[in-house]
């Protein structure tokens, strides 16, 4: 036989069974690219179909809330005492320990969010607001002009007393000129509510609620749950589980010092320059309140 008939009676591999690896991973590689371009694809369409909803929700207006009347008293325990809640309250940690605002953001995907600047200064709110405008704002989380404060903690729970008392200091604080930039929101933000990531305090709070009976400050179980709301804006009342090995001693050393008994640092959120202005007695009611959440034994 031939040489040239022993090479064509060979098995010729098959191109399609035998595939180089090469030419394999470039096919994932293919599928890979169009799977994560639908899903990207996906996810814009998704957005700009929210993209309205939500941000209707961000410039909504609330033009028929009516303010309740809240004492403003005038003398130096109670003035002194509204700086005492302006800290607590986390008022100085948005807007700064002199209330003149400062930039929270200002990236691409947040866009630029300032913090009001509360002071009667050039640039801030304090030398226009009324106490009805106060009292809208901090307890209702709406503006002046009656649209939704966007970013305001709900702070309707707070007492006619500690209001009072807040917008008292508020009143009276020094003037800072602080021209900050506008607000202008990333393409983000307005999609977050419509979501279910964020929603506004305006959206959450019943405003024709009948305000509830001050509490009385004390070391008390029932003081402590009104103290609480500060800090259910970042803790549940699963809260106590958390603490079921401290003692007294752990806790109020922890908030005051921002760390845990562990040794371990408290997150940034948790400052002690917010938290650890909180005397004696409100953290013991604070501690009371969730030892009454543990489970019984």
């Amino acid at each position: 036989m031939r040489e040239s008939d022993k090479k064509d009676n060979h098995i010729k591999p098959n191109p399609h069974k035998f595939q180089p690896k090469e030419l394999k991973m470039k096919k994932i590689l293919k599928w890979t690219g169009i799977v994560t371009g639908g899903l990207i694809g996906l996810t814009l369409l998704t957005g700009l179909a929210l993209y309205p909803s939500g941000k209707e929700r961000l410039t909504r207006s609330y033009p028929n809330i009516s303010t309740e009347v809240v004492n403003i008293p005038t003398d130096l325990n109670s003035i002194a005492n509204g700086k005492h809640i302006s800290i607590i309250w986390g008022c100085t940690k948005c807007h700064g320990a002199d209330l003149s605002g400062m930039l929270l953001a200002n990236d691409p995907i947040l866009g630029t969010i300032p913090s009001s600047n509360l002071t009667p200064g050039d640039g801030g709110i304090g030398k226009s607001y009324t106490v009805s405008d106060w009292v809208k704002a901090i307890r209702h989380g709406i503006k002046s002009n009656s649209q939704v404060e966007i970013f305001m903690n709900n702070y309707s729970i707070m007492s006619d007393h500690d209001l009072g008392d807040l917008i008292a200091y508020l009143k009276q604080i020094p003037p800072v000129d602080s021209q900050l930039q506008a607000m202008h929101l990333g393409s983000v933000v307005p999609i977050a509510p419509a979501v279910g990531l964020f929603t506004p305090s305006a959206e959450l709070i019943d405003h024709n609620a009948t305000r509830p009976v001050d509490p009385v400050p004390g070391a008390t179980v029932e003081y402590g749950k009104y103290l609480f709301t500060i800090c259910a804006e970042c803790h549940s009342s699963n809260l106590a589980t958390k603490l079921e090995k401290w003692n007294q001693g752990d806790f109020m050393r922890t908030v005051r010092t921002g760390v845990l008994p562990n040794g371990r640092q408290l997150p940034a959120a948790m400052t002690p320059k917010t938290f650890g202005e909180m005397n004696d007695t409100e953290l013991t009611a604070l501690w009371l309140y969730l030892q009454s959440l543990m489970p019984a034994k």
